[in-house]
């Protein structure tokens, strides 16, 4: 056995690392030795034996050499060798002994140490044998342990106790509840006993720290310092576990869990004058027990929370139990909240004191910095500081009683509180003497007083709301805060107040403070600049609080009447700190992004939101207008009112016109990926497609135009006018599309008028009316061409039906938005022309895109003829002549030369009939010699062809000689392109695919002759070649389409084709 020596005067804290590790290593081979014999003393059977190594191993738990961290490692390498041993001890057939014997026999070993680990695992099994009731042995148990009071030997040997007994509890339902062996009522009290010693363990670790001699830098006071509160937190899961296994009892219901777990668990904790122990446990109290049980017992935790040492960092906790509660929110039906349980109030009335004392705190260490810092001022109210020093100390510590009286009320009132400071003083004084009593009362334990003290603490729970701390008034933050209220230092306001009242009063005592001096502080010294970021930090952690509560209270009510109310508190900030502190600033923007998440534009209308916009700085209002716009574009919520739409491009305006710093000479303006202000902007687009999501075509209409007006010099212009445009003309035609049917519900009318009128007379007549009214109605959607298939009329009857109660316009609302269109037309024009060097490409679609929507709205204008819109052609002539512009002054790549001429083509052929025959054949003229200039006589041959449509397609402008003579052209470029590339041979399937359709088409300029002629030369290219697949494959197409016509019809009877190919 080793010969262990413990010496408690020597601290772990005076043992490097390095040593601790050498120390470890030491206590792991002796444990590792014993339980070698260990093992071997059970294999013989011999419980002697093995209860003295056992003993022996133990007793390396018994050093105070070692911190929490490697004594753990110690624990646990101990805790598993005893399982061999508990598993021993439980079968009864190998050692052949009573549980009582081995119970009591343990109880003689030498050391307190092993001899309680050793009694813990006998009373396991001997609750496990239920030779006797198990509530009677842990109690026993329990009770012994309190001979251990050194704090980190005490916690772990609890913890021990706790972790072997956990299921040998009496819960309800457990098999040891049966035969008066215990109810829920034992189990709780033995957790809850173990829970209280435990505190005052973990308690008493405070008196470890070291007294560093006053020679030796404050550096390595305050690390040593910081080192044992390390530590300290280092054993917090040793008393959470308690917790834990509290909450994880089958009888710890609702009602058990408000009327006595929590009530006692409180009063115990409020015993202990330690804010971090006091914080772990309110947050191990949040997160074990169930939602159930916290949302039935807010008030109780929100009160206790309010009535701890001011110290305590109730922040994190507000946080934690703000989160838990609306996890529980969005995984349930919010309607599964009791009505009774007002959350709102509760949070909101707590908010508010904690509001008031966090801005109270952090104006006077601001205010007392700056004077700190300013020794050469006088500060309003207060006296010079060329007066003595006593006096300038005396007029600081009372900053909190000035209220902007007169001097004489403000003598009086100085008076009256230095006799309250020096109360205080003393009565600080006694506490403390107290305190140190107490502590040394701790390590001088009396059983029967503390079971004295237990047993009156049980009578008292019941009435935790109503405790009173005595024994730490000085730390007792809601009686300090009640007393201030009653000075007339604070106000708590309700939520009942008007919003002027909660704005002006939420802090009475700010209005002492003057700006210039908290602009002062910047100046001072370095513990000024300390104070400073500490008390941001709690300003902080508030902000994330009412951050946590918004978004509660959000996911929990729609009532506008309360969400209008959630930013009273984060306005009462923003109007007391400076926002130029950046952390404190995101926070504020995180604050107001959150409800536009949720509730879109509507969040605007809550109250006090739009002053936490205007107060937000120049510095980070970027991030503030590029959050709104995410947070709007992911809410679901797309109710769009234009006031709304006013209001916030108002706030989020700034983007629009932040300098663009880059070189945009070599900046590719639509490349998304390495352009950050195209990435901005792609944002923006959407969030214009959500504002302009309204099927009010006036209100449409307007924010668009709004929108422009504030981009019209932004650096975004150019990234944002497509997106304006299209949703413009979108705009177009819809009303194109209401008119029109509007006329065609007039129509109906009409004849079912007629029909009614005429209900007597003879079936010819009534057959006669109905045969007019179906070739009216086709002839009126033949002629239109606005609906490309009856689904689309379809749908657009259900949109009229479902959306709209009335449609039937009258002629002012078709006069009103005639005039819509007039200045549509004209934004239209006067922008792309502004833009068009900038993206050619694009403005030449757009120019001929609105072409299409001007031919289709002319349709519009002449349904309706009391409608006046003059010079219609010539706007629709000037969107097709200035894409011919742009294709001349600013696309110079072949390419994109030969994509606009298709596009330009298709668009005139399919729908493009306004114009007159004059002006249409000079676009087309223009057209077909823009064509004969592309740089390769390829393109030049093919797209000559495709301007032979222009003059064939659309019946208007059909011209047979113009189509003939673009044929010729094509065939003599064809020929040129031969000669230097035999490739081009492709170019005569092409010409024959060509003359084939006109051909059919019956175009009387098309001969035979020239027919035979293309498929003489591509017959004998087949013949002669073996390589070209793509050629023979498009030849035998043709072919095959002909001979497939001249069996069906006498269409191509006179064209001489070889059918052998057909063959091969």
């Amino acid at each position: 056995m080793s010969t262990y020596k413990d010496n408690n005067n020597n601290s772990n804290s005076n043992m490097n690392t390095i040593d601790q590790k050498k120390f470890l290593d030491e206590c792991i081979f002796v444990v590792k030795e014993q339980s070698f014999y260990m093992k071997q003393a059970l294999e013989n059977g011999s419980l002697r034996d093995t209860l003295k190594y056992a003993s022996n191993m133990l007793c390396e738990l018994r050093t105070s050499h070692l911190s929490p961290k490697y004594y753990y490692e110690l624990y646990m390498l101990i805790f598993n060798e005893l399982q061999h041993l508990d598993n021993f001890i439980s079968d009864k057939k190998k050692h052949k002994k009573k549980f009582i014997d081995i119970y009591e026999s343990v109880q003689h070993a030498g050391n307190i140490i092993p001899r309680l680990y050793l009694l813990i695992i006998v009373g396991r099994n001997y609750i496990k044998n239920k030779d006797i009731k198990a509530k009677y042995i842990l109690k026993d148990m329990t009770e012994l342990c309190k001979g251990v009071q050194h704090p980190l030997r005490g916690l772990f040997l609890r913890y021990f106790l706790i972790q072997m007994c956990k299921d040998r509890i009496p819960d309800t339902g457990s098999e040891y509840e049966e035969a008066g062996g215990g109810n829920i009522d034992d189990a709780f009290e033995f957790l809850l006993t173990n829970f209280y010693e435990s505190l005052k363990l973990w308690s008493r670790m405070n008196d470890k720290v070291i007294k560093v001699p006053n020679m030796i830098q404050d550096n390595n006071t305050m690390n040593s310092k910081i080192k044992i509160l390390k530590e300290k937190m280092d054993v917090k899961m040793l008393v959470g576990s308690i917790l834990v296994r509290m909450s994880q009892l089958e009888g710890m219901t609702k009602q058990y869990y408000i009327e006595k777990c929590l009530p006692k668990i409180l009063l115990y904790l409020s015993n202990i004058n330690d804010s971090l122990i006091q914080q772990y446990i309110f947050e191990s109290i949040v997160q074990v027990f169930s939602d159930e049980c916290h949302i039935y017992s807010l008030e109780i935790l929100l009160n206790a929370i309010l009535k701890m040492n001011t110290s305590l960092d109730f922040k994190s906790i507000l946080i934690t139990l703000l989160k838990r509660l609306r996890s529980f929110i969005e995984a349930n039906n919010k309607c599964d909240l009791p009505k009774d349980i007002d959350i709102f109030n509760l949070f909101y009335d707590h908010l508010v004191v904690y509001v008031n004392r966090t801005l109270d705190t952090y104006t006077k260490v601001n205010y007392n910095d700056s004077i700190n810092s300013c020794p050469n001022e006088s500060h309003p109210g207060y006296p010079d500081n060329n007066s003595s020093k006593g006096k300038s100390k005396d007029i600081i510590n009372n900053n909190d009683n000035n209220d902007n009286n007169n001097n004489n009320d403000n003598n009086n009132n100085n008076d009256n509180n230095n006799n309250n400071d020096n109360n205080n003083n003393n009565d600080n004084n006694n506490n403390n003497d107290n305190n140190n009593n107490n502590n040394n009362n701790n390590n001088n334990y009396n059983n029967n007083n503390n079971n004295n003290n237990y047993n009156n603490n049980n009578n008292n729970n019941n009435n935790y709301c109503y405790y009173n701390n005595n024994h730490n008034n000085n730390q007792d933050g809601y009686t300090q805060y009640k007393k201030n209220v009653q000075n007339g230092h604070i106000k708590i306001e309700n939520i009942n107040h008007t919003n002027n009242d909660l704005n002006n009063n939420i802090i009475n005592n700010m209005g002492n403070i003057n700006n210039n001096d908290l602009n002062k502080n910047k100046s001072g010294k370095n513990c000024t600049i300390v104070n400073t970021e500490e008390f941001v930090n709690n300003v902080v952690k508030m902000l994330q609080v009412i951050y946590e509560f918004i978004f509660l209270c959000i996911r929990i009510y729609d009532d506008d009447i309360i969400i209008s109310k959630l930013f009273a508190l984060p306005y009462a900030i923003v109007s007391n700190v400076n926002m130029n502190n950046d952390t404190i600033c995101e926070q504020i923007i995180s604050i107001i992004v959150l409800p536009f998440n949720y509730l879109g534009l509507s969040a605007l209308n809550a109250r006090n939101m739009q002053t936490l916009l205007n107060n937000i700085t120049e510095k980070h209002k970027k991030k503030l207008s590029l959050d709104i716009i995410d947070a709007i574009i992911e809410c679901k919520q797309k109710y769009i009112t234009y006031e709304d739409v006013e209001k916030i491009l108002k706030y989020i305006s700034y983007i629009f016109h932040e300098k663009d710093k880059k070189n945009k000479d070599n900046e590719d303006i639509f490349n998304l990926e390495n352009n950050n202000s195209a990435y901005t902007c792609e944002k923006i687009c959407k969030f214009f497609h959500i504002i302009t999501n309204t099927k009010n075509l006036e209100e449409k209409y307007n924010i668009c135009m709004l929108f422009y007006k504030y981009i019209c010099n932004s650096t975004y212009l150019v990234h944002l006018l497509p997106t304006i445009i299209f949703t413009l003309l979108h705009v177009v035609t819809q009303i194109t599309k209401l008119g029109l049917e509007d006329h065609f519900n007039q129509n109906d009318n009409k004849i079912n008028n007629i029909n009614t009128i005429n209900s007597n007379t003879n079936i010819d007549s009534n057959n006669t009316i109905e045969n007019e009214k179906k070739e009216d109605n086709m002839n009126s959607s033949n002629s239109f061409n606005i609906y490309s298939n009856d689904n689309d009329k379809k749908n657009f009857n259900n949109y009229l039906h479902n959306n709209q109660n009335n449609f039937i316009l009258n002629e002012k609302k078709i006069n009103q938005y005639n005039i819509y269109v007039k200045n549509i037309f004209k934004f239209i024009h006067t922008n792309l022309l502004t833009v068009a060097s900038q993206m050619p490409i694009l403005t030449f679609k757009l120019f001929l895109y609105s072409a299409i929507v001007v031919n289709n709205y002319n349709l519009f204008v002449q349904t309706h003829e009391f409608l006046t819109f003059d010079n219609l052609e010539a706007i629709c002539y000037e969107f097709i002549t200035q894409p011919l512009i742009i294709y001349e002054e600013d696309i110079n790549i072949s390419a994109q030369q030969f994509d606009c001429i298709v596009w330009i083509v298709g668009i005139l052929c399919s729908h493009i009939n306004l114009l007159d025959n004059e002006n249409y054949n000079n676009i087309a003229l223009k057209l077909t010699q823009h064509a004969n200039k592309l740089l390769k006589k390829k393109d030049q041959c093919i797209g000559v062809l495709k301007c032979s449509h222009l003059y064939w397609e659309n019946k208007k402008y059909r011209n047979s000689t113009k189509v003939i003579e673009c044929l010729q052209k094509s065939i003599k470029n064809a020929e040129i392109a031969m000669q230097s590339n035999t490739d081009n041979i492709i170019l005569f399937i092409y010409m024959l695919d060509k003359y084939l359709y006109y051909y059919e088409a019956q175009n009387i300029e098309i001969s035979e002759e020239t027919l035979h002629y293309l498929i003489d030369i591509c017959q004998d290219y087949y013949n002669k070649t073996n390589d070209d697949t793509n050629f023979k494959q498009e030849y035998k197409k043709l072919i095959k389409y002909v001979h497939d016509k001249q069996k069906n019809s006498n269409t191509f009877h006179k064209i001489n084709i070889d059918t052998s190919i057909l063959r091969s």
